[in-house]
C-alpha cells in the first residue's frame, strides 16, 4: 500500500470511530439503523423538501436584488474587456 491509501484508510477508521461513538452516545445500534432505513430515508426526504419550501421564497426574494446588481456589475466589466480588445 502506498502512503495515500494508508492515509485514506486511517481517515476512514478515525471517522468510523467518531461516528460509532456518537451513535453509541444516542443508544443507536447497527440493527436499529438497518431496520429503520426506509423511515429514515422518508424523513430525510421530507426534511429536505421542507427546507427547499422554506428557503425557496427567501432565495427568490433576495434574487430580486442580487441578480440585477450582478448583471449591472458584469455588464460594465464586459464593456471594459471589449474596449481593451479594440
Amino acid at each position: 500500500m502506498n502512503k495515500t491509501t494508508l492515509k485514506l484508510v486511517w481517515k476512514l477508521v478515525l471517522a468510523s470511530l467518531l461516528v460509532g461513538l456518537g451513535l453509541d452516545y444516542f443508544n443507536i445500534s447497527p440493527a436499529d439503523l438497518v431496520h429503520d432505513i426506509p423511515d429514515t430515508v422518508a424523513r430525510l426526504y421530507h426534511a429536505a423538501l421542507r427546507l427547499v419550501t422554506w428557503g425557496g421564497k427567501y432565495v427568490l426574494l433576495g434574487a430580486i436584488i442580487v441578480v440585477p446588481v450582478w448583471l449591472l456589475t458584469n455588464i460594465t466589466s464586459l464593456k471594459d474587456k471589449f474596449k481593451r480588445r479594440n
